[in-house]
């Protein structure tokens, strides 16, 4: 009668992805418009020196990313499993030893600037002189940007994605305001640019204070024990393929920055610029997708919910990918436009721009596609496969690629974007099909099949106590043919039906909703799960003085059969899981 729909993890991506999108937004497009203001108000030199800061920045967002991402990776992996102290100590650890080891970055940068800028400017002393002029107050922005955005991270997992946007997008504003003040009436050159990022997300933390404040939030800073700072390793390991694309990246600018100076000169920079501003811009809905994705993926795999992670991704896929083809078609016909936003008007400039970021263009669709199971296999403890990912596409291919294409065309090098995404791809299709193979799974996606785990029954149904009762027949049925004596069946059948009409009820008072019903059967126990998204409700829960608004038999059946019964507030889902033991239920 009923059949699992993905209508109600949809549902929470769609909720989660326009606030998620904003953030990518707030970020990437205070960096691109960073760009158009230094390049409109103080020139293409200094355009350069903001593209030859690349390097330093990778570094940051390096040691930011590993501890952020691989942080609320594994928190919302622990909520899934209904771990909360473990994830509450991941939540701790991802700030405490995150911060320290932006500190001790910062320290290094600071101690090197000069020989590090030397080497970015290649001798170039106008040049040198910008880029350090703009490097040295942006470093103080790597410990701010780890409280801050690595906060909006967990806030977003804690099932207020509005709150994470929020901080991103007042962070970014005021950077935005701030950069033109300092510049345009301050005069305080292209350093003003640096010092008005650090100001912006300093600000941010005003309003991350009242999620703090919030007796609601589930995410708690905890006393550490001795025995915690083994956990760091899991959380570096998880992050490590996100840090690796800057890393890469950081190297990859270094070798690419010096062979298109040499080839191209400083026009060929700007347009570099120039295209790595076109990815941000393209990025802002890429990243809002993946990180969109990846707090629900987490939970999800937490609960071993692969139909969900499925439904999700399928949805977050074709968001990306109209996006990415949006974007490449701006790219591909209106590139002296996007030259010129960027301050770049001399003919011999435009001559340079165009051809580069319509060739780069060709690489976004890839790119996406790309990232995104590198996220998704990061999420999903295939760390070693992304980190193959981004190896391959962040520096290996590309590089060689643009070595040989500068060899035979220097016009053409731009061309190795694209070639590096498709043949990273097409390895990744290759190493897929052998661990199929190997490990039994399915799909590009390569995840296990409920079947895996045990029979199992895999229902969605409306939040109606129409559809509540329909499904006693349903899990009757399936119990019976789990092995449950016809006494055994009945029972759950109650207590499964009593629970939805509960949920239906007084979670969703009426108004439209699904409730996603799993029945699992292991070797020793049975395990039922509900999960809606109606308002917070535990259905298991009544006091005495509320017997006339909840159905309670079916909720004293459930409390005589279960061993044990728990409830989670998750991505603002209700979700209530139910473990049943075998002598329970079944006929002996």
């Amino acid at each position: 009668m009923f059949e699992r729909s993905g209508a109600l993890v949809e549902r929470k991506f769609k909720e989660y992805l326009l606030p998620t999108i904003l953030t990518s937004v707030a970020v990437s497009l205070a960096t691109v418009v960073d760009s158009v203001i230094v390049g409109n108000l103080l020139g293409e030199t200094a355009l350069s020196a903001v593209g030859l800061s690349a390097p330093v920045i990778y570094s940051l967002n390096m040691v930011y990313l590993l501890f952020a991402v691989g942080g609320v990776t594994c928190a919302a992996i622990a909520k899934g499993r209904r771990e909360q102290d473990d994830a509450n100590r991941v939540f701790t650890l991802t700030f405490a030893v995150g911060i320290c080891a932006m500190f001790a970055l910062v320290a290094g940068l600071l101690v090197f600037m000069r020989p590090i800028v030397n080497a970015l400017a290649q001798g170039d002393a106008v040049l040198g002189e910008l880029t350090r002029a703009y490097l040295t107050p942006l470093v103080f922005v790597g410990p701010v940007m780890m409280l801050i955005m690595g906060m909006a991270q967990f806030v977003r997992t804690d099932g207020k994605p509005r709150t994470a946007a929020w901080i991103a997008i007042v962070a970014n504003v005021v950077n935005l305001v701030l950069d033109y003040i300092l510049i345009r009436f301050l005069n305080t050159g292209i350093a003003g640019a640096a010092v008005s990022t650090v100001l912006g997300y300093v600000v941010g933390i005003l309003v991350l204070v009242p999620y703090l404040r919030s007796k609601q939030r589930t995410f708690r800073f905890v006393k550490l024990r001795q025995g915690d700072m083994r956990r760091v390793k899991r959380i570096a390991a998880v992050g490590l393929p996100k840090a690796l694309t800057q890393g890469l990246s950081f190297l990859r600018s270094l070798v690419l920055n010096a062979l298109i100076v040499s080839v191209l000169g400083a026009l060929g920079m700007a347009a570099m610029t120039v295209c790595v501003n076109a990815l941000m811009l393209t990025a802002m809905f890429i990243g809002g997708t993946n990180d969109t994705l990846l707090p629900i993926v987490g939970t999800l795999y937490g609960e071993k919910d692969y139909k969900g992670i499925r439904f999700t991704v399928r949805t977050g896929f074709w968001v990306m990918l109209t996006a990415c083809i949006a974007m490449m078609a701006l790219f591909f016909l209106f590139p002296a436009g996007v030259g010129q936003l960027f301050g770049i008007n001399s003919p011999e400039g435009i001559a340079v721009v165009e051809p580069a970021l319509r060739m780069y263009a060709l690489s976004l669709p890839l790119y996406g596609v790309n990232l995104m199971l590198q996220s998704f296999f990061q999420t999903t403890g295939r760390e070693k496969l992304a980190s193959l990912i981004v190896s391959l596409n962040g520096f290996g291919f590309v590089t060689v690629f643009a070595l040989l294409l500068a060899r035979w065309n220097g016009e053409i090098l731009w061309l190795a974007f694209a070639l590096s995404e498709l043949a990273t791809f097409v390895v990744v299709l290759i190493m897929g099909a052998r661990i199929r193979g190997k490990e039994g799974v399915s799909g590009v996606l390569m995840l296990r099949t409920d079947a895996d785990d045990g029979l199992s029954l895999d229902l969605s149904i409306p939040a109606t106590v129409e559809a509540a009762n329909s499904l006693s027949e349903e899990v009757m049925r399936f119990c019976g043919e789990a092995g449950a004596d016809k006494s055994g069946a009945m029972r759950m059948g109650i207590a499964v039906e009593e629970m939805a009409v509960n949920t239906a009820h007084y979670g969703h008072k009426g108004k439209a909703g699904m409730i996603d019903v799993l029945v699992r059967v292991a070797e020793d126990e049975m395990i039922l799960r509900l999960r809606d998204d109606g308002i917070p409700f535990n259905p298991a829960e009544y006091r005495a003085e509320e017997e006339q608004t909840f159905a309670i038999g079916g909720i004293e059946v459930v409390r005589r059969l279960a061993k044990d019964v728990s409830y989670a507030r998750q991505l603002g889902f209700n979700v209530t899981i139910i473990t049943v033991p075998r002598t329970a239920w079944a006929g002996s």
